[in-house]
């Protein structure tokens, strides 16, 4: 029930400072994070204890600000960008977007993967499934926000798109609007 209230907050969360579709697609980057890490330490056979609980957590703290970071840069292109009158343009502010954030993504997983890679070879053996479990989860977490999160919230905007057609961005108001009238 908590991982089921915790998403819940944070599509609310997301939702309320960007739009639904950002939500919906940063819980799914956390799935697939926490989905793999748990499938390498299945198909390995390590031992899932309370430094595992403590690792996946903390790896859903990272990949949520990572993914927060991208879409934040997402919706400020859009912004300047105005009006997107069709899908092309779209996935031209996606990848500008993507190509400003990965640098800094990098970096910062390579800055934490560096203090893993410590704790593997000289921490104690209490503490190797969490120091394996960080490793996984921090190469997952950086590929879902770059390359799964915002490709789901590509998509599911390049639908409303096709079904609304432009869309206007109201710089002042920062919300997104269709060219079809309210009803």
């Amino acid at each position: 029930y908590a991982l089921i209230y915790a998403a819940l907050g944070i599509v609310i969360y997301v939702a309320f400072r960007f739009e639904w579709r950002m939500g919906v697609a940063s819980i799914l980057g956390l799935l697939h994070d926490a989905f793999f890490m748990l499938a390498l330490f299945s198909i390995f056979r390590l031992e899932v204890d309370i430094t595992f609980i403590a690792a996946v957590l903390t790896i859903i703290g990272y990949s949520i600000n990572d993914t927060i970071v991208t879409f934040d840069r997402i919706r400020e292109n859009l912004n300047r960008r105005g009006d997107i009158k069709d899908i092309a343009e779209l996935a031209d502010i996606v990848n500008k977007s993507l190509r400003q954030t990965l640098g800094r993504s990098v970096n910062t997983v390579l800055t934490v993967i560096f203090a893993v890679a410590a704790l593997m070879l000289f921490g104690a053996e209490s503490i190797q499934n969490f120091s394996i479990a960080l490793l996984i989860g921090l190469l997952a977490g950086t590929y879902s926000s770059i390359f799964i999160s915002a490709q789901i919230w590509f998509d599911l905007k390049k639908r409303e798109i096709e079904k609304n057609g432009a869309i206007k961005i109201d710089v002042e108001k920062k919300k997104w609007e269709s060219d079809e009238p309210v009803v």
